[in-house]
């Protein structure tokens, strides 16, 4: 039907029968709700969903995805550092392992340290506690890998001021934390403590002192919904992986530069 006709019909119609229309809407097929929403007026009601098989209480994996291939974080986390694969050089500390230090700096990396709690990590170069104040060297590193560790540690602030204070001026901080995911419960429900907004993540970085920072965000709510479900990156059109939408960010991301004495 012809728009002209349709204007036609439309100022035919009586009022009555056109709310009798509008409750159909939620209910018809799509292609039949597009033209009962012409036909009644209703241009902004919106589409009836189409859940397909995502219309389920559990998802498809718990362990992020990694059982059917990449999990969509890990793919944001990555680009995040080759964005930034410049900043890690020199002598740099990780968390957990050097696996990032290696991959994204290469031979430009002189001294790799790894950071965990305790000594059960035979990778471990550093055992600390970033949750107590000074616990690591001051002005001791180039760069800090800093990936999704932050919402691990009850103090988030005492944890930055703690890291910061090992890296020299000059030098470069590189962060990744979760916004929208899982819940960590398997292993300690005191574990996973925090999700932070790209709002949220620039207002904690701003506060170090001699900073200059660059929040980032990645993701939007075909990757969040797709990252909640633990579908692999792989089963997500590159296109979808790309997009970024600030209310819907699955992985947030700061570089922070260190200038002057701090």
């Amino acid at each position: 039907m012809t728009g002209r006709r349709l204007a036609w019909v439309r100022e035919r119609v009586p009022p009555p029968v056109k709310e009798r229309l509008r409750p159909w809407l939620n209910r018809s097929p799509s292609w039949l709700q597009d033209g009962l929403r012409r036909l009644s007026g209703s241009d902004a009601a919106p589409r009836r969903a189409r859940w397909g098989n995502l219309r389920r209480a559990a998802p498809f994996d718990r362990d992020w995805g990694f059982s059917r291939g990449t999990p969509v974080d890990r793919v944001y986390i990555e680009r995040f550092l080759t964005a930034h694969a410049g900043d890690v050089r020199g002598e740099c500390l990780e968390v957990l392992n050097d696996a990032y230090t290696r991959r994204f700096g290469g031979d430009r990396v002189t001294r790799r340290d790894v950071l965990d709690l305790t000594a059960r990590n035979l990778s471990a170069t550093v055992i600390a506690d970033l949750g107590e104040p000074d616990s690591l060297p001051p002005s001791r590193y180039d760069c800090v890998v800093f990936t999704q560790t932050l919402h691990l540690i009850p103090d988030m602030a005492i944890a930055l001021a703690n890291i910061w204070r090992a890296v020299r001026p000059g030098g470069a901080l590189l962060v990744t934390v979760p916004c929208i995911g899982r819940h960590e419960t398997r292993w300690d429900n005191e574990h996973d403590r925090w999700r932070l907004t790209p709002s949220g993540l620039g207002w904690l970085t701003r506060q170090l002192p001699g900073a200059e920072v660059e929040v980032t965000a990645y993701g939007n709510v075909v990757s969040a919904i797709a990252a909640l479900h633990g579908i692999a990156a792989e089963e997500v059109a590159p296109a979808e992986l790309e997009r970024v939408d600030r209310d819907y960010p699955v992985i947030v991301a700061a570089r922070i530069v260190k200038y002057g004495g701090s």
